[in-house]
């Protein structure tokens, strides 16, 4: 039975032909495998999904803020362009408004010389006027004199007088004239 034994205990080792721990060994790994699947890998398809989740709400987190500096950049240079439009139309303005503050200045200082000039030749008629007044009554009362004189008569009635003085006079006066017109 050496033989024999050796045979039978052969059979009985044979790999290929199930036996009871084989079964046994199957009945454990399918209980294992619904272990795993009822408690294991809830827990683990539970944290992945966490983690998904919380990627893609980072992610789209980063979305968000890259959108909105995008807005902000848009925003800030069209700020920056209006910043820049309504520097150039204040100093537009400035320089219209300067311009227009050196034209009124030009324009009162030609005002002011104007009436100055009327004024001064105002002054200078009115001063050659006397003038013309004095050296008339100056040279009638020479002329009465230079009369008396040469004569050595006595002129001394008033209406003769009178129109000797006023004779010279206008003899004197238009030849001023004459001479003070411009050629």
């Amino acid at each position: 039975m050496p033989h024999h034994a050796v045979v039978a205990a052969a059979k009985t080792n044979n790999f290929l032909i199930p036996n009871g721990t084989f079964i046994f060994e199957w009945i454990v790994f399918i209980l294992v495998l619904v272990f795993l699947a009822k408690k294991v890998f809830p827990v683990i398809v539970r944290a992945i999904d966490q983690r998904q989740a919380t990627i893609a709400k980072q992610f789209q987190d980063a979305e968000d803020a890259k959108a909105r500096l995008e807005k902000a950049e848009q925003d800030y240079a069209a700020a920056l362009a209006e910043t820049r439009r309504e520097a150039s139309r204040l100093r537009e303005q400035a320089q219209a408004e300067r311009a227009e503050i050196v034209e009124e200045a030009r324009s009162e200082a030609q005002t002011r010389v104007e009436e100055m000039l009327q004024t001064a030749e105002a002054r200078i008629a009115a001063e050659r006027q006397q003038a013309i007044l004095a050296l008339r009554g100056e040279i009638g009362e020479l002329a009465t004199t230079l009369a008396e004189r040469v004569v050595h008569d006595s002129l001394r009635e008033d209406a003769r007088q009178r129109k000797l003085v006023s004779d010279f006079i206008a003899g004197v006066g238009a030849a001023e004239l004459v001479e003070s017109e411009p050629s």
